[in-house]
């Protein structure tokens, strides 16, 4: 089973038990599942599509995980990016 096939089995089994956990933020699973689904729509919407790579450049968020399994859901290939790489390391 694919991840992002977990997440909407457990979001249909359990949608309020807690999927993620942050410092500042707590999803349950279904808020997860639905906040995921809406960005993989709009990465749909504006040209992503299977096989597609996309860079999440982020910090370790709770928004970059939303951004992990949306990408996933378009059929795409993620690569994730800290936010605080420096320029000289992603130049490389």
């Amino acid at each position: 089973m694919r991840i992002e096939h977990f997440l909407a089995a457990k979001a249909a089994a359990h949608p309020a038990k807690t999927a993620l956990i942050t410092e500042h933020k707590r999803l349950c699973y279904e808020e997860l599942d639905d906040l995921s689904s809406r960005l993989a729509a709009a990465l749909f919407m504006n040209g992503v599509r299977r096989d597609d790579r996309v860079l999440i450049f982020m910090d370790n968020c709770w928004e970059a995980a939303v951004s992990i399994f949306a990408v996933l859901k378009a059929g795409a290939t993620f690569s994730p990016i800290n936010a605080s790489t420096k320029a000289e390391k992603l130049a490389y």
